[in-house]
């Protein structure tokens, strides 16, 4: 009897470090900035999906995906499920995910499969880590700044502008629904 619960003890331990608390279907928003891709994690205001994430990401887009991305029009992406602590830590490089035009949770446009890779990460902020604060996140790039509104909570919004070098602030996402409370 104590050899099968050693072998439990031995299966069970490998398997539950497979499967982390954060693991999970990690939407994306997709932008293209300056001939940049930038991916943003569509972020709740609590539980696994409490996290502010923007990358700088590179992937082989569809002629209408990139045409979609130039006019400004929503562009998101379901992966395939993570370990967004994985993601967050640097161990997940690249994944598997389906594009779509428009949100992939509400009706958007399925447009086929895509591998991503990530090329660097811009921003980690936990959801309500900065509550003081009112500044957006600016994040340098060649041309100018990413500003990333600081999501402090439930009712906030998930916002993302860029300011080019000498111009001025153009909006590139802006989604109030995951954050609104329900109405009723």
């Amino acid at each position: 009897m104590k050899i099968l619960w050693f072998l439990l003890l031995g299966l069970s331990a490998p398997l539950s470090a497979c499967v982390h608390a954060s693991h999970g279907v990690h939407g994306m928003v997709v932008l293209q900035v300056d001939h940049q891709l930038i991916a943003s994690h569509l972020p709740l205001p609590f539980g696994k999906h409490a996290h502010q994430i923007v990358l700088q990401i590179s992937a082989e887009l569809p002629a209408e995906i990139r045409l979609a991305l130039q006019q400004k029009n929503l562009v998101t992406l379901e992966p395939e499920a993570f370990a967004l602590q994985d993601l967050q830590q640097g161990k997940l490089t690249s994944f598997n995910a389906k594009l779509y035009l428009g949100h992939f949770e509400r009706g958007g446009q399925a447009l086929g499969d895509v591998k991503v890779s990530v090329q660097r990460k811009l921003l980690d902020q936990a959801v309500g880590s900065v509550s003081a604060r009112h500044q957006p996140y600016r994040i340098a790039l060649p041309g100018g700044e990413l500003l990333v509104n600081p999501i402090k909570g439930e009712g906030d919004v998930d916002e993302i502008s860029y300011q080019a070098k000498g111009k001025a602030v153009e909006p590139l996402y802006f989604e109030r629904a995951d954050f609104a409370p329900q109405a009723k």
